[in-house]
């Protein structure tokens, strides 16, 4: 590569482009954490000829269809970005996630138009999906070939902050007008608010994003002519780049699963296992995302002075030991001692957050950079961490184990731990462009 790559030389420069990678992340996860909030209202929406457990896991069951739709995402925004531009994709994957959204606060119930309702549902659902596979990954890499090698850590970590504050109001939304409104009031109107919040924050940013400057990294690849024809193929060819998509795939199987308990399980774990009612049935999850935040912002910001690695393996250990003492006393009837749990846990899953992005980022070169961490990434969301709720809400139900969350992190701990073992530390190192 002959072109040089400049670092953001003022503070504008800088918080222009973390605020335009971060914005997407925040208005993804608002959208999909409120819906896991609203799961049990769109189940009597949706599914009322169904009892309440089964509408509740077809409910769950179509939360899990954006996360099977986000591979498909991955690899046509992967290779949208990696061909036209990281900037250019950002605009149109944060506009199909609001106008999907949006379309499906306005959509018909069961008792309107029948079947044709749910299946609606599942098709938005689906668009959702497509759209969030291109985002992080776009977003990562955006922020990623804008910073500066010391800083590069904590502003590609603040894409995890944004998703973390978006879960967080889109949790605390819903979660008040379900307990200000009544079960009635919710499923004839109020269940739209909250998507419907979706058009006015996709139009926000929308405009942040189509104000942003291209990558320094992607325009000297666009000079040198050193675009590749098809990203994706070229990302899936060769022993080496098989290797890191392996690696990067197993890598992520603890985040997705760790973050999207907190994200699709909580609420429904809150109601089913613990019982709990009123605003102590909401707490958990603001609690758990509370602390993933605050470990989020501090694992992303030492991960720049110490490495990645030490921050993986430090949280990942922390997962596999503790993740089971933890569910402990989530499960103790304590509301105290579930505070506790909660917490503990919400580091652990934020501490191990804070550094996956930057890490996948730093393993790829620019030519396909954004194919790399779309096609890793979202299929290992897909498998480990959007099936969750689902499968973990059965699991209690089959087993009346109220345990199972923590075996399955655990587990995927196991899978997660010689992933980092074995990747070369990459903390204030140029990225790789070849």
């Amino acid at each position: 590569m002959t072109a040089t790559v400049p670092d953001p030389t003022t503070t504008r420069a800088v918080r222009r482009t973390v605020l335009g990678g971060t914005v997407g992340s925040f208005v993804e996860f608002y959208e999909f954490s409120a819906y896991a909030v609203l799961a049990t209202t769109l189940a009597a929406v949706f599914f009322p000829a169904a009892d309440p457990t089964t509408g509740l896991l077809s409910s769950l069951a179509v939360f899990a269809v954006a996360f099977f739709a986000r591979p498909l995402g991955g690899f046509v925004w992967g290779a949208l970005g990696d061909r036209i531009g990281r900037k250019r994709t950002l605009a149109l994957t944060v506009l199909l996630m609001s106008v999907a959204t949006t379309l499906m606060g306005v959509l018909p119930g069961y008792a309107t138009i029948g079947v044709a309702a749910p299946v609606l549902l599942i098709v938005l659902r689906f668009l959702q999906g497509v759209s969030a596979g291109g985002e992080i990954s776009g977003a990562v890499s955006f922020i990623a070939e804008h910073s500066p090698l010391h800083r590069r850590g904590l502003y590609v970590g603040l894409i995890s902050v944004g998703s973390v504050v978006g879960t967080l109001l889109g949790s605390l939304f819903p979660g008040i007008l379900l307990l200000t409104l009544s079960a009635e009031q919710m499923q004839a109107w109020g269940w739209r608010l909250p998507l419907l919040l979706a058009l006015p924050m996709g139009v926000i940013g929308l405009y942040i994003r189509r104000r942003l400057d291209e990558t320094p990294h992607f325009l000297a690849l666009k000079e040198d002519r050193a675009r590749e024809a098809n990203p994706v193929g070229a990302a899936l060819s060769g022993r080496e780049n098989v290797r890191l998509l392996v690696k990067s795939f197993l890598l992520i199987a603890v985040n997705a699963a760790s973050f999207y308990m907190i994200v699709g399980y909580l609420p429904t774990f809150a109601t089913k296992s613990l019982k709990l009612t009123g605003y102590e049935a909401f707490a958990p999850s603001l609690i758990a995302l509370a602390a993933c935040l605050l470990a989020e912002v501090v694992g992303s910001w030492w991960s720049d002075r110490v490495g990645r690695r030490p921050v993986l393996l430090i949280s990942g250990t922390g997962l596999l030991v503790l993740s089971y003492p933890a569910f402990l006393l989530m499960t103790s009837g304590s509301f105290g001692l579930i505070s506790v749990g909660l917490v503990l846990f919400g580091l652990l899953a934020g501490g191990y957050a804070a550094v996956t992005n930057s890490t996948l980022t730093e393993m790829f070169p620019t030519r396909v950079r954004v194919s790399g961490h779309g096609i890793t990434y979202n299929l290992s969301v897909a498998l480990f961490g959007g099936s969750a709720p689902y499968l973990l809400t059965w699991l209690g139900g089959v087993t009346g184990s109220s345990m199972v969350g923590a075996v399955y992190v655990m587990i995927l701990a196991v899978i997660s731990l010689p992933a980092v073992w074995f990747t070369k530390e990459t903390a204030r190192r140029p990225l790789r462009t070849v």
